[in-house]
Parts: C-alpha cells; structure tokens; sequence
C-alpha cells in the first residue's frame, strides 16, 4: 500500500487492485488516473490511515487470492496425483509386479477409500483424489523408465565426484539358460 493506493505483488510486478475486480498492472500516473476516476468515492468511504481503509483492503487482497486459489488449487493437485503416480509406481516395480497392477490398486483404492473415509465430510474429495491417479500399465511403465533415467544420471553424477570407485560383476543364468549380469559399484567421496 502506498500514497493511498492499494498495490500487490505477483511474481515481483506491482498491481493495483480495482474495485470491479480486474488487476492492472501500469505505470504510476496511469494507475493514479485511473484511481482518481473510477474509484473516486474510495478516499471518501474509507479515509487514508483509518482502521475502516485497512479492513476494507484487507479484504480485497483475501478476495483476490481466493480468485488466484481457483487457479493454483488444481494444479497443486494435479501435482499431487503425479506424485502418488511416481511412488506406486516405484513400489511396483521394486516388488517385481506387473506394470498392470497399477490398474487393480486404484480399484483397490477406491473400494477402501469407500468404507475407511464412509462418515468423512470431504469423502468425495479423496475419492475425487484417488480417480485422479494415473497408474495404467503405460503410465507406470513411464514412470518406472523415468525413475530408472533419474537413477542412471544421479549414479554419473556420483562417479564424476566421487575420488575412487570399485566394480564387481556377478553372472548367473536363470531357468531358462538366460544370462543376467548384476553390477555393484562402491563409491568414496571427500565428504563421509
């Protein structure tokens, strides 16, 4: 807030509120003219330095950022459903399961979801929550190749810092005559 005029920052650019609910986001002289005559009876209503002035602005700026929570709420949980996507996903495939099973622990979700959250006021919301997982046997696939790139570049990463490496190599053949190579590597950085 500043000379009587109500300003906010988003993302380190000033903004002016106004009244009928649009942002502008000008030069000074542009915004004072536009306060002084649309918004002519705002000084009058709610004088400059009053405890009247300061909850009305109060409030606006509450209004604005419910207009921005609109925005940014399914966002955030549409990054949350991703998140919970990537770590089923991992526990899949740490456990050897098939990649289809992603499928049947959403149906399995729901159907406990259903009975655990029955007398919950927002039951609808974490079943709104829970349909939004993404774990069909595609998505899990990407999802464990892209744990499995992000591993592979953390692991070079770490063999360029580290001071000294050792390599073991280990051959077996499973059931069916097919040759597996497992490869252990043991790292040693300055920092302990």
């Amino acid at each position: 807030m500043g000379n009587g005029f109500f300003f906010y920052n988003v993302e380190r650019q000033v903004h002016m509120f106004d009244m009928s609910n649009n942002n502008i986001h000008n030069k000074k002289s542009n915004l004072e003219r536009h306060f002084r005559t649309t918004h002519s009876k705002f000084d009058i209503d709610f004088p400059p330095k009053t405890e009247v002035r300061k909850k009305q602005l109060e409030k606006l700026k509450l209004e604005i950022d419910k207009q921005q929570l609109i925005f940014t709420k399914p966002v955030l949980k549409s990054k949350a459903a991703t998140i919970a996507s990537f770590r089923i996903s991992h526990v899949l495939a740490k456990n050897k399961k098939s990649f289809q099973t992603g499928e049947i622990v959403k149906q399995a979700f729901l159907e406990g979801a259903d009975a655990l959250f029955e007398n919950f006021k927002n039951k609808s919301e974490i079943l709104s929550a829970i349909n939004d997982l993404q774990l069909s046997r595609k998505t899990v696939t990407r999802r464990v190749e892209s744990i499995g790139q992000n591993l592979v570049e953390i692991l070079k990463q770490d063999i360029k810092e580290c001071v000294y490496f050792s390599l073991q190599f280990d051959e077996s053949t499973d059931i069916t005559d097919a040759a597996q190579l497992c490869i252990f590597i043991r790292l040693v950085f300055f920092k302990f």
